[in-house]
């Protein structure tokens, strides 16, 4: 779902004018994989867990109808697909947290600027610009994005802290609790995408395929934090 934000950032971008229609993602492929991982998760509820989420079932669901409209109508996927992304914040450890109203908040506002920034990073690298990136309409999407990807980082960073603090109880919990060794990965990759990012926007160097890597490694650390039973804050 992180790559279905960044795609409908990327899309968004490029219908700016001068309109650049290469750059336009596909929606279904990034909802399509969505939807596959939305399933994955409830597979492992059901199988390790003890049941399936309502939260899980209605993010399936939001995926399945926004796939069906955007392969069918094309209409209307866009909300619809961020239902299911909103929906992610309910179906973490947010709810669990007293009160849980803010954590909630946060943890919405903490995945679609995730969304915004790491997920656009990802669909930018799969994207092959005419010239290379080092060319006209190349730069001019890496500059509309990095815009709009300086605010989304600081953001991300900073509902990023505020969860931190309900989650651990103690700075030590960072090397000793499987969850805090997760997260301070997850920490150390937005780091270091946050320097290659600002390099390449800075110095208009190609896009790195690392930065990619690093965005999916980012994006998998923090699916298995949803995943732990229960963090240390609230053990």
């Amino acid at each position: 779902l992180l790559g279905f934000t960044g795609a409908v950032v990327v899309r968004r971008l490029a219908a700016n004018p001068p309109a650049l229609p290469w750059a336009r993602p596909r929606l279904q492929l990034v909802l399509g994989l969505a939807l596959a991982g939305g399933l994955a998760t409830a597979v492992d509820q059901f199988v390790f867990g003890t049941g399936v989420t309502l939260g899980v079932l209605i993010r399936i669901a939001a995926e399945a109808v926004a796939l069906a409209l955007c392969m069918t109508i094309g209409r209307g996927a866009v909300p619809v697909g961020f239902v299911a992304v909103l929906v992610i914040a309910l179906s973490g450890h947010a709810p669990r947290v007293d009160p849980p109203v803010p954590a909630i908040i946060d943890e919405a506002i903490h995945v679609v600027s995730a969304g915004m920034w790491a997920g656009g990073i990802v669909v930018l690298a799969a994207l092959h610009p005419p010239g290379g990136w080092r060319g006209e309409e190349g730069r001019e999407l890496i500059e509309r994005f990095g815009r709009v990807a300086i605010l989304a980082l600081a953001i991300t960073a900073l509902t990023g802290v505020l969860r931190a603090t309900q989650e651990l109880t103690a700075i030590s919990d960072l090397w000793a609790t499987g969850y805090g060794a997760v997260l301070a990965a997850k920490s150390a990759g937005v780091l270091a995408m946050a320097a290659m990012s600002a390099l390449t926007w800075r110095r208009g160097l190609p896009l790195a395929r690392v930065e990619a890597a690093l965005g999916l490694a980012v994006i998998g650390a923090s699916g298995l934090l949803a995943a732990f039973p229960m963090p240390p804050g609230q053990a």
